[in-house]
């Protein structure tokens, strides 16, 4: 009789020996959390710096502050860079649409050797996730930036779930993203004011009248007037006239000496800059009219100078080079620098040029390898429904030559 006793006992207690083995074992209460404000820091900040194989992330925006000793996201990302230095590997995507506030942080993973990477402009990447280790997932509001963990109203999910994690980065894996470096090169320019392209009697006056030598002269004078950093300066008129391409002919006709021919070439033309009122000249001095240093908060048209070590001032049309103005001066202002977009009709209210300069001028700059144009497929029935398109301003180069052209879409992205 005693036996059935035991029996039953051994039934009543194993269903607690079950319940205690799976609270050991698997902490339920420690699998799953919601993080808010400064705890995901924290948490995150722990498991980042005990990470052993693998980090991926994929972050609408990481704001960095290198002059904030105090910001949490230098932290994160200083986590980041502490991970790949101990072997641990690291995929971050960025959504490119915030290329101002991503690219501090940005460049520093890339000059710290971690992958990093934009997703395309096809579609908004909208995500704030994290997976570490194939294991730990945080995922919820929160962007990497100073005022989601310590001002904003920020939640974030933080799973301990090795399928959930294989899931996310599946996820992650399959968003398209841009292989090459987006940001062009930090590179010294000549500063140009907006007004050049924006005000009737400037820059699109001589466009408009064709003067291609004058409109040359005009950029040569602003990059003098920078290395002299004077408002007005002397013309050394042999030297500019070497400067602009001019060769004196072998027969001078009825110029005295090659000086003389050299004269009256930049002569005339800064006459009739002066005509213009583009500048003011007299006994050889000349001074800008246009401040080109102003609002120098405000965007300006930047103008490298291997527009001119390259020689692209002499092998440029006319209406490519002021469409080179016009894209430097959009990217400038764009977000999502060197990115732009605007309608060639608004190009055209606003430059006020016409619309065949602007398509042809777009068209050769991007035959010379100068811009990236995407164009949106065209779609039937009536292929009218069509999205503008994406420019991107490419860092200029020496000695390239484009056989073909081949239109790129935004499906290639």
């Amino acid at each position: 009789m005693s036996y059935p006793l035991k029996f039953k006992g051994i039934k009543n207690i194993l269903p607690l020996f079950l319940i205690c083995f799976t609270i050991l074992f698997f902490p339920l209460n420690a699998s799953a959390d919601v993080l808010f404000g400064k705890a995901y820091h924290q948490i995150l900040h722990k498991y980042l710096t005990q990470s052993k194989s693998s980090i991926t992330v994929a972050m609408y925006f990481i704001i960095i502050d290198p002059a904030d000793k105090a910001n949490p996201i230098n932290e994160l990302v200083n986590d980041l860079i502490a991970a790949k230095n101990r072997g641990v590997k690291i995929k971050v995507i960025l959504e490119d649409s915030k290329l101002k506030e991503n690219r501090l942080a940005y460049e520093k993973l890339r000059a710290n050797n971690i992958t990093v990477y934009f997703d395309t402009a096809q579609h908004l990447m909208h995500i704030k996730e994290v997976v570490i280790d194939d294991r730990y997932v945080f995922i919820g509001s929160a962007n990497w930036s100073k005022a989601a963990i310590e001002d904003n109203y920020e939640a974030t999910y933080f799973d301990d779930s090795a399928q959930d994690a294989l899931a996310s980065k599946q996820y992650i894996d399959n968003i398209p993203i841009q292989k090459k470096d987006i940001f062009l090169p930090q590179t010294k320019g000549v500063t140009l004011s907006p007004d050049f392209l924006l005000v009737s009697n400037s820059g699109r006056r001589l466009l408009k009248a064709g003067a291609f030598k004058q409109f040359d002269l005009y950029l040569l004078l602003c990059k003098l007037q920078q290395e002299t950093a004077k408002p007005s300066f002397d013309i050394d008129y042999d030297n500019l006239a070497k400067m602009m391409g001019y060769a004196a002919p072998k027969n001078l006709g009825k110029y005295r000496d090659n000086h003389h021919y050299f004269y009256e070439r930049i002569h005339r033309s800064l006459k009739r800059l002066r005509g213009y009122g583009l500048i003011g000249y007299n006994k050889g001095k000349v001074i800008l009219n246009a401040d080109n240093a102003k609002q120098a908060d405000a965007p300006l048209i930047k103008i490298p100078f291997e527009y001119w070590e390259y020689g692209y001032s002499a092998s440029l049309s006319m209406r490519a080079k002021y469409m080179y103005l016009i894209c430097l001066y959009e990217a400038s202002r764009s977000s999502r620098y060197p990115f732009w977009f605007r309608s060639q009709k608004d190009m055209s209210n606003l430059y006020g040029i016409s619309d065949t300069t602007i398509s042809l001028g777009l068209l050769e700059l991007e035959e010379k390898g100068i811009i990236e144009i995407t164009r949106d497929k065209l779609t039937p029935p009536d292929f009218s429904n069509r999205k503008a398109n994406i420019y991107r301003m490419l860092s200029l180069a020496p000695e390239i030559t484009f056989y073909f052209r081949r239109e790129k879409t935004l499906t290639e992205l």
